[in-house]
Order: C-alpha cells, then sequence, then structure tokens
C-alpha cells in the first residue's frame, strides 16, 4: 500500500494536524504545517497540469468513504452512526461547488474498532490506529474521543475526527478533507508563530516567504493561492458584518488589510462562511485526478451516482404500531424497505412531540432492530425511521410515519393465559385453508390478534371480544405464502402466543 505522505516520521516533523470547527477549550487548534509533497509538486507545475488537463474538466468526481469509529475496550463510546451521516452530508453541501461527492462504499460504508489505545490516543496511538486499519483506495474516516488533543488532522490516506468536534453545523470534516486533497492553510507558515499584528509583517518566516496584501507575490509566497487573500491569523477568530476578520494585519510592506472569513481552510468561526475558492477547487480535482505519486486517482472508481432515494419516500411501519404492547426491555421493530434505501436511523422517543429521545440506531440492509435497553415500562411510546443509502446521504427532513406503541413487562406476570386456553387446529394448515383457533375464556374481554411473518412484518391484525366459555376464530391464509407465523393475542392481562405452520 502506498503511503500518501513520506513516512511517518516526515509527518510528525510536519504535525499533519488540521483542527477546526467549534474547538472545545482543551484541544488544539490546529498544528499543521508545511505543505504536503503532492502540494509542492502541484504548484511547481500547475500550468503544465492544467494544459494536460483541458478546458472543460466539469465532471462530478465521486469519492468513496469508509467510516472507522472508535470505541474503548468494552465497546463503550462510539459515535452514532446517524450523526456521521450527517456531516458527510454537510461535507458534501461544502464540496458542491467542486463538484465533488463523498459517498459510503457500498458493501463496507461503516466498521467499528475496539481500543481504548485508538479511542483516545496521542501522536503514537494515531499512527498505529491508522496503520492497523487503513483501507486501499477510498478515504479512510476516523472517529474517535480524543485525536491527540485536537479536533482532527490528516495522515496517510485518512482524516481522523474528533467527536467532540464533528456533528451537523460544523466544518471540521470539510476542513480535513481540503487537507486530504492537498490544501495547505491559507495561514501556512505562520502555524505557532507569535506576532503583534499591529506590526508590517516580516518577509518570511523560517525562508517561507509572506503574502503581500495586493497578491503580487501570491504564487510564491503564502498558501500559493492568489484568489484566498493574505492571511496571517493562526487561531480561531470572529468576523466583523462584511465576513472579514476584525483584527487589521500589516504586510511587509505596512499595508494594512483584514483576512477573508469565507473560506474553509482558514480559522474563521464556522458562522463566517464556508467556501473554497476556484484555485482551490482546481488544486483538489487535480490532487483526485492525478496518477502521480501522492495523487488519489485511485478513489476514482465509479463515473456516475448510484440511484438515489425520493425525496418524497416515507418509510412505512410494520410493528409494533396502533399501540400494540411490548415487552419493555426485549422488542423488535419493524418497518418496510424503501426503494435503493440501505441505511435506516431508527428512533424512540417518550412524547408525541418526538422528544425526548430515548434510543436511536441506524441499522445496515436490514429493516428491523431490537431493542434491549432499558426502555421505560408501562408508557405510550413513539417511534419513527429515516432512510438513506450510500449514495444518498442528504435525505430532506421531511414528514414520516410515527408509529405508537406501549410497553409492558409481560415476563412478571401473564394473567391472559390463566384467563384463557387457547388451541389451534389444524397446524400445519394448507395454504388457502382457514385455521381455527379455539378460545376458551374464564371472563367477557377483548384482545388484539396479530399475524406476523417470519421477518417479523404484520400480515394480519383483528380485534376479538371473547365471551364466557368457548369462542372460535378462524384464520384466513388466502393471502399467506407457505411458510412459519406467529399469532399473538395481547391485551393488558398479557400476550398468548401461538406459531402457525402453512404449507403448499
Amino acid at each position: 500500500m502506498r503511503l500518501k505522505f513520506y513516512s511517518l516520521i516526515v509527518m510528525l516533523s510536519l504535525n499533519g494536524v488540521a483542527a477546526f470547527g467549534q474547538t472545545p477549550n482543551n484541544y488544539e487548534w490546529c498544528g499543521t504545517k508545511g505543505i504536503t509533497p503532492w502540494f509542492d509538486y502541484y504548484r511547481q507545475n500547475r500550468e503544465a497540469i492544467a494544459a494536460e488537463r483541458g478546458e472543460g474538466d466539469t465532471a462530478w468526481l465521486y469519492v468513496p468513504v469508509t467510516v472507522q469509529i472508535t470505541g474503548t475496550d468494552s465497546g463503550a463510546g462510539y459515535y452514532p452512526l446517524e450523526q456521521a451521516i450527517q456531516s458527510i452530508c454537510q461535507m458534501n453541501e461544502h464540496f458542491e461547488q467542486a463538484r465533488i461527492k463523498y459517498y459510503l462504499m457500498p458493501g463496507d460504508p461503516v466498521r467499528y474498532l475496539n481500543s481504548s489505545y485508538w479511542h483516545d490516543h496521542e501522536w503514537d496511538g494515531g499512527a498505529d490506529l491508522i496503520e492497523s486499519n487503513r483501507i486501499p483506495n477510498r478515504l479512510n474516516t476516523f472517529i474517535v474521543a480524543d485525536p491527540a488533543g485536537n479536533c482532527g488532522y490528516s495522515w496517510y490516506d485518512a482524516i481522523v475526527m474528533s467527536k467532540s468536534c464533528s456533528g451537523y453545523g460544523n466544518r471540521t470534516w470539510a476542513h480535513e478533507a481540503g487537507h486530504h486533497l492537498s490544501l495547505p492553510h491559507p495561514f501556512v507558515g505562520w502555524e505557532g508563530f507569535d506576532w503583534d499584528y499591529s506590526q508590517p509583517a516580516p518577509e518570511d518566516i523560517d525562508g517561507h516567504l509572506v503574502e503581500k496584501a495586493d497578491s503580487s507575490n501570491s504564487y510564491i509566497a503564502g498558501d500559493y493561492f492568489r484568489d484566498t487573500r493574505a492571511d496571517y491569523l493562526n487561531y480561531r477568530w470572529n468576523c466583523n458584518s462584511n465576513s472579514e476578520s476584525t483584527v487589521v494585519q500589516h504586510d511587509p510592506n505596512d499595508v494594512a488589510f483584514r483576512s477573508d472569513g469565507t473560506l474553509i481552510m482558514g480559522y474563521s468561526y464556522d458562522e463566517c462562511g464556508a467556501v473554497f475558492t476556484p484555485e482551490q477547487i482546481t488544486a483538489m480535482r487535480d490532487n483526485l485526478q492525478d496518477t502521480n505519486p501522492w495523487g488519489h486517482s485511485e478513489y476514482l472508481q465509479v463515473t456516475e451516482a448510484g440511484a438515489e432515494i425520493d425525496d418524497d419516500a416515507v418509510v412505512q411501519l410494520a410493528m409494533p404500531i396502533d399501540s400494540q404492547a411490548v415487552q419493555f426491555n426485549d422488542f423488535t421493530l419493524h418497518w418496510e424497505p424503501v426503494p435503493n434505501a440501505t441505511l435506516y436511523a431508527v428512533e424512540v422517543f417518550l412524547f408525541s412531540n418526538l422528544t425526548p429521545r430515548l434510543f436511536y440506531q441506524t441499522v445496515y440492509n436490514t429493516t428491523s432492530v431490537t431493542v434491549t435497553k432499558s426502555i421505560p415500562n408501562n408508557r405510550t411510546l413513539y417511534w419513527r425511521v429515516r432512510a438513506y443509502s450510500e449514495w444518498d446521504l442528504c435525505q430532506p427532513a421531511g414528514v414520516q410515519q410515527v408509529g405508537v406503541f406501549k410497553t409492558k413487562n409481560f415476563s412478571a406476570t401473564n394473567d391472559l393465559e390463566s384467563a384463557v386456553l387457547a388451541e389451534l387446529s389444524p397446524n400445519p394448515v394448507a395454504a388457502g385453508m382457514p385455521a381455527k383457533l379455539l378460545l376458551t375464556s374464564d371472563e367477557n374481554m377483548e384482545a388484539a390478534l396479530t399475524i406476523t411473518d417470519a421477518s417479523g412484518r404484520q400480515c394480519q391484525r383483528q380485534t376479538v371480544n371473547l365471551s364466557f366459555g368457548e369462542n372460535i376464530v378462524e384464520i384466513s391464509t388466502e393471502s399467506l405464502q407457505a411458510g412459519l407465523y406467529t399469532l399473538s393475542l395481547q391485551n393488558e392481562k398479557g400476550t398468548i402466543l401461538k406459531r402457525l405452520a402453512v404449507t403448499q
């Protein structure tokens, strides 16, 4: 596997770290110094590269991603996959101007890594994390608790993100992906350099030329882009109403200027703006299409986007719905598949206004999830499901069906079995022929009779009014295919379960 930087020793000397976002107080903002080997080659050959690429380079470029989420040795502390999907969605919004789209690798969208050493690591732990787990031909995105005291960094074929600096409204992911595709900070050279900005800047810092306010030396100084403007601010900063720095800097000729706060690769706060400049976009696209060393052309495995989910798609809930009762600490939620969807975010709420959220989980290639964590007992709860796919991670927050169910503790008591004797015959039954459920009851009562298939999909549901003595309920099998089914008779007293086999 080809490393994207010369060696770990070189990267440690470069401190290839890119912290960003609304940085927690105990985190460093950034430790990046210098430029990558590819960008050094690019800045010296950009005209030749442009001539080779030619005009009209506007095709969409698709970058596969595998998200690798760390936890502790015991598997605790995972960053929610649902929020990682939202972070990639927002990153795609930032990269839309560059016509670059990130998608989850089909069949391998997410991996979970249990290691406290990786979850909360210093530089040696980060190197071991990436070296041990990076996958070729895709952007590896690791989400950890603490990436060496930073919000994030870019090493090798990977970006490493902090949980605290991820999430919607934070530009961290786009910033790190920009570094990964070769972009330096606009204030490159100033990292870790203290300066009184009221004074004229030096001509150079450790041999790196300082960019002038009039951009006259921009292709040999600063970040080597003319359209990013001069910037010396190496710390997080607020912007004014013009999205410029409130701090006035002075270039080597003592010309006063303010930094551009809209740049994703700069250090302004998120609310100041979020753009890549045309020259930055050209560099990233050239990096993605470059087959020379340090380029990322191996990422571009597809030429067209995959099938997307209908923006109006609503996930149809199967069970439990209609206030069906379930065992409070062990129940399964089922829903119908949505065309082209492979990822489903499942949420359970305490109140009908969908707050607070008691449970959430994103699952892959399945239409059910079993909840075994403790959910409040004897409560009416609400649930919904949102659909995504590897290609379609930005689903609109449209109206979704909300299911209602009640929680009970059936294991504590099941008075229904004491009050009702249930016998099912014939069993097995031939498809198309009716089965009969004989219910001998000690009292008058009402109960819900539900039939579900082996996958948990609800096939039939009816309300049964039982009288004292014998009651016969006819079970139609005309709409049932051959297979095993579960009959559930349920009310506030408990649940009676029967298995029914339908044959050809």
